[in-house]
């Protein structure tokens, strides 16, 4: 089972204690056992208050040392309740309680208690309300708290106070409001004074600072003076270290870690441990080998390790020793617990993959860093040599003891390696060996201990500190690249409009603040620009502030919109910038760094570490900024107070930018997935106007950029007649584009005398006070378009169009300057004139009933109906003049009114007065002629072309039924000539319906082009070669008896010879398969006449047949033949 079943972690040391909270619970110093470190504190502080009357103290000590607990300890000690006295007594030890008592007596009061917990805040205000929710004030005085009423609230408590008794003010976590001072430049006067108004109280107030690290730590970011102020005021401070020491440390691991491990027995491993430890440290006691036994499974190396890693500067501020114990990060020990299951351990190896995974950046930045990337580097190439698994956990375990061997006692020998693997010794030696050779490890034999081979030799603390001997100023476009400062969101507009407009964030000089205001150049999307002014010569407040004001007031004039600051400390900003530029000259300038992998990684982390530690200050900075704009100075800005007031400049740079949240489009440049749907959505808008959701189905891409551009904004939807494109309403408004589009149609109204392209549209839409994103103009665009085209006439390349087609989507897309419209205002012109085209229009275009009677619209119908005809018909000069003058307006036509108010009216004459009805009705007389001349031309040529081919081929007619037989002949004689060009007259034959498309594919072999290459002169050629294929056609059905085939004509000869005549007359003649059955029903009613006379003589019928014959053999076509016949029927 896995061993979080049979170990877990006591529950009092599963969460930190916060005194606030936990000061007046009784159960709070349940199982506290107070080491003899922290009751030597307590000791101590009791003599400085009993033999100095020293009474304010800082209590100083990493995380997990125990100084909170302390605090519980101490108030319980002087609590008016015995019974927590005796049992605070028995944790501290009898002997370091009375020495309490004697300094700090109970009496019949106890002392009063303020706990205060620290906060990045004003220590001000928190103070003060710790003393409203304790009772020692009412309220928060009308003038707010300040040092003054707050030192004297304090002072009034403790002397109110009965007996020997007072009052104590424990402020734990007071290094955040040391951090909150440095940040913000505040002053440290208020624990100055709670320091001398203790010691001024005759032992009735006694003040206790809790920190993490020493005073002077925290003001490591402030300028030399200021460190000097601050060192003074910790002056006024006792100093006493909270330090467990490493036995301690291992008692209380021993005492958190609860399982069912029999630890009475000494296992080797603990022996050998204490034995290494005991061997370093002299003085170690007895027990620390049944110490560390308590402490599995932990491994007694990892219990060692874990109190000096604590208190290690890289992990004092991330890490406690109850907090390992607790963290479930990678490599911790309940993730361990979790995985592993048996009598395994938490090894070495372990600790030093946890310490990698989860402080590497801060162990790197560390004193120890150097030491921990040569570890690092060596494990690399150890693992990339193909090492075993003993060798990579070997490798580890020594380099984990070699980095704190000095604290720990713990130095990686022979005896004390073979614990911490699971392996044969010889198989250890050998692998100890392997490291050995390799040059991974080194045996130290003074020390008779392995080491970390130091594989680099290179001094990155002396390079560093010679490159910031000429390292003179600040490069402050170094500093702005990598910084990585990012940009201030205009949040609030974003989420109103959907549209993401932004200030960018700049370092400068206070020197240079007013050139750098006046010069800044805005970007796609940058609105403006806080401009961070750093004081580089050392300039003070009243300086920067008339500077930041100066350059301020200079934006203004250049109608930019720069917010100028100078943070209030920004000495650290400039060190930590010194040094980054310096680090960087290291790593350019030193070419052996690219052979030392070791230093070379070093450096690396080190500009990570530093970097992100400048991104941090520079952050800080800009709350802490003084900012002023057009020079009146800026309340303190917070992060949201910076984003509001970006979104301010927004909302009035662009008071009518449209409200569209499509985060695909509503962008300066869409992905190419978003231009893929965007594409897709225009085609449907070109291709599918009138149908519901542009005939969209499902829920694609487009589908979703219809909704929110399309639906939401109200732009297509139902109308009378079905579904359109609308006009945005202003009452009824919800994308905001009534704006929008009302400034496009002034500008299309107010340049009428042209085309204007797109483009112009999009500069107008990206401008003020619009600032439409350029990913949403294409869908905008074509909506106005499509919305207005009762009013524009169409233009691709400067060429007008009667529709606007997806083709001219593409183009928009691509170029918005190759699609140009016109706005068209003509109803002043001939209405008789638009009602006479316009049913011209519905006679010849069966499916444009063109309803709307707009000039445009009329226009676009008759161009339509041009572009329709066959290219023949364009080019053709078998057409009157009227139909070729009418033909050549129409290819050039652009202009609509031009079009249908002069071009077509001049065709009748020159200079029509088209207001005058009899002119408008004969010029509409006269295009409605030259139109269907135009429309009729090629099917009438289609027409010819196939009466003749029929004529050759003798088809008697073009009925279904007559056709359905010529099909059938060329069925008959397919691929049967052997000429391949008559082979494909037939096959073009055998599928020969009548229609205009089956002529054509018999035109187009004759002519040798298709149809839409056609001139005049390939039709003269197409029908004499037409006719010349048919013969062929018709001589090869003669042979199909040759091949085999049924034969689908009979050829037969008559000759007679009558008397009078000098020579016989001779008739040859063909009869197909469908003519037999007329010939044998003739040929009966023929023999049923001659036969009912039986007096005829054989040669009285041939006689009558050959009279007959000769008769119809004088006759040269079937229409004789009718005539002879009706002649016939006439005289009988």
């Amino acid at each position: 089972m896995p061993l979080s079943d049979r170990v877990y972690v006591e529950r009092r040391f599963q969460r930190s204690i916060r005194i606030d909270t936990d000061l007046q619970n009784p159960d709070a110093l349940t199982g506290f056992i107070c080491p003899e470190s922290s009751a030597a504190v307590l000791s101590t502080m009791a003599n400085h208050i009993t033999e100095s009357g020293q009474t304010a103290f800082t209590w100083t000590g990493p995380y997990g040392s125990g100084k909170s607990s302390l605090v519980i300890a101490l108030s319980a000690l002087t609590a008016k309740s015995k019974t927590q006295r005796d049992r605070a007594k028995h944790a501290v030890g009898v002997d370091t309680a009375e020495k309490v008592w004697s300094a700090l007596p109970p009496g019949k009061q106890g002392w009063t208690t303020i706990p205060v917990v620290g906060q990045r805040a004003s220590a001000r205000k928190v103070i003060g309300d710790a003393l409203v929710q304790n009772g020692l004030a009412y309220l928060e005085p009308d003038e707010g708290w300040n040092d003054t009423n707050i030192v004297q609230t304090l002072l009034n408590a403790a002397n109110n106070i009965s007996g020997k008794a007072g009052l104590i003010l424990f402020i734990d976590e007071m290094g955040k409001f040391l951090e909150a001072a440095a940040r913000d430049g505040s002053d440290l006067y208020l624990f100055q004074q709670l320091a001398e108004i203790a010691s001024r109280s005759n032992g009735k107030l006694v003040v206790i600072g809790i920190l993490h690290q020493a005073f002077e730590e925290y003001a490591n970011r402030l300028s030399r003076d200021a460190r000097d102020e601050w060192s003074k005021i910790q002056g006024r401070f006792v100093d006493l270290a909270v330090n467990t020491a490493g036995e301690e440390q291992i008692d209380l691991l021993a005492r958190a870690i609860h399982s069912d491990h029999d630890s009475s027995i000494v296992r080797h491993q603990s022996s050998v441990t204490a034995e290494t430890i005991r061997s370093h440290k002299p003085g170690v006691s007895e027990n620390l080998a049944s110490l560390l036994e308590k402490t599995w499974p932990l491994h007694p190396v990892v219990a060692a390790l874990l109190g000096p890693i604590s208190r290690r500067r890289f992990g004092q501020n991330q890490r406690s020793l109850f907090g390992f114990l607790n963290s479930a990060e990678p490599n911790g020990f309940q993730d361990f617990l979790r995985m592993s299951d048996g009598e395994e351990t938490y090894s070495p190896s372990r600790l030093w993959d946890y310490l990698r995974v989860n402080l590497e950046p801060s162990i790197i930045a560390s004193p120890d860093g150097h030491r921990w990337a040569m570890a690092a580097e060596a494990l690399d190439r150890c693992e990339a040599n193909g090492g075993s698994p003993v060798h990579i956990q070997l490798l580890k375990t020594i380099a984990v003891l070699d980095l704190f061997r000095e604290r720990s006692g713990l130095y990686p020998g022979q005896e004390l390696l073979y614990t911490t693997v699971q392996a044969t010794k010889e198989v250890v030696d050998a692998a100890l060996e392997d490291l050995r050779r390799w040059s991974f490890v080194i045996y130290r034999k003074h020390m008779s201990s392995y080491a970390v081979y130091a594989g680099s030799d290179f001094d990155i603390e002396s390079a560093i500190e010679q490159a910031l001997q000429e390292v003179r100023d600040v490069n402050f476009e170094t500093l702005q690249r990598m910084a990585g400062m990012q940009p201030i969101l205009a949040k609030r507009h974003y989420f109103e409009t959907g549209a993401l407009r932004w200030f960018d964030v700049q370092l400068g000089s206070l020197i240079a603040a007013t050139s750098n205001a006046a010069q800044f150049i805005p970007h796609q999307g940058t609105i403006g620009l806080y401009l961070l002014a750093l004081p580089t010569e050392g300039e003070d407040s009243q300086t920067a502030r008339a500077r930041c004001k100066e350059a301020s007031r200079k934006a203004v004039k250049e109608d930019l919109n720069v917010i100028v600051g100078f943070p209030l400390q920004a000495w650290t900003i400039i060190e930590l910038a010194k040094e980054l530029k310096a680090l960087e000259k290291v790593r350019e300038e030193h070419t052996e760094l690219q052979g030392d992998l070791v230093a070379h990684r070093e450096v690396n982390s080190r500009l990570i570490a530093l970097q992100n530690q400048l991104e941090a200050e520079l952050q800080q900075a800009m709350l802490n900024a003084v900012w002023f704009e057009n020079g009146q100075e800026l309340k303190r800005m917070t992060i949201r107070a910076l984003n509001n007031k970006v979104s301010d400049v927004a909302e009035h740079l662009y008071p009518d930018s449209p409200r569209i949240k499509n985060e695909l489009l509503n962008r300066t440049k869409p992905s190419s997935s978003a231009i893929a749907a965007q594409n897709a959505l225009l085609k449907a808008m070109a291709n599918n106007l009138g149908e519901s959701r542009l005939g969209i189905t499902g829920y694609p891409a487009e589908g979703g950029l219809f909704e929110s551009l399309l639906e939401h904004t109200k732009l297509y939807g139902p109308n009378a007649q079905g579904f359109d494109f609308l006009k945005p309403r202003w009452e009824e408004d919800a994308g905001r584009l009534h704006p929008a589009w009302k400034r496009a149609a002034e500008h299309l109204e107010s340049n009428s005398d042209r085309s204007v392209g797109i483009d112009e549209l999009y500069e107008i839409w990206e401008n003020k006070p619009i600032g439409l994103k350029r990913g949403l103009m294409p869908v905008l665009a074509v909506a106005f378009i499509l919305s207005q085209r009762s009013n524009l006439a169409f233009y691709r390349e400067g060429i007008f169009q009667p529709l606007f087609t997806d083709l001219d989507v593409d183009y928009l897309a691509k170029d918005p300057a190759s699609i140009q419209v016109r706005w068209m205002d003509l109803s002043h012109l001939s209405k008789s004139l638009l009602s006479g085209l316009a049913e011209v229009v519905r006679e010849l275009d069966k499916e444009n009933p063109l309803k709307e009677l707009a000039p445009i619209d009329v226009a676009r119908g008759l161009v339509a109906i041009f572009d329709r005809l066959p290219n023949w018909t364009k080019r053709t000069q078998r057409l009157s003049a009227t139909a070729m003058k009418v033909r050549t307006i129409f290819k050039h036509a652009s202009d609509p009114n031009q079009l249908l108010f002069s071009d077509l009216p001049g065709v009748y004459e020159k200079n029509a007065d088209i207001q005058k009805e009899e002119v408008a009705n004969s010029v509409i007389t006269t295009i409605r002629e030259a139109m269907k001349e135009l429309v009729d031309a090629y099917p009438k040529m289609l027409e010819r072309m196939s009466s003749m081919l029929l004529t050759e081929l003798q088809v008697p007619s073009d009925s279904p039924q007559a056709l359905t037989e010529l099909r059938d002949r060329a069925e008959n004689i397919k691929q049967m000539s052997g000429d391949f060009r008559l082979d494909a007259f037939t096959n073009r034959i055998v599928v020969l319906d009548g229609t205009n498309a089956s002529i054509e594919g018999v035109g187009s072999l004759a002519a040798n082009k298709p149809p839409r290459d056609w001139v005049d002169a390939d039709l003269d050629s197409a029908f004499i070669e037409t006719a010349a294929l048919a013969q062929k056609f018709v001589r090869t059905e003669s042979y199909a008896r040759v091949q085999g085939r049924k034969d689908k004509r009979h050829a037969m000869a008559i000759i007679i010879s009558k008397d009078g005549q000098p020579k016989p007359m001779e008739a040859d003649f063909q009869i197909t398969e469908s003519d037999r059955p007329k010939v044998d029903e003739l040929v009966s009613r023929l023999k049923e006449s001659v036969q009912a006379d039986t007096s005829n003589k054989k040669a009285v019928i041939l006689a009558a047949l050959a009279e007959l014959s000769s008769e119809y053999m004088s006759l040269a076509t079937d229409t004789e033949q009718l005539s002879f016949l009706e002649d016939t029927d006439a005289t009988s």
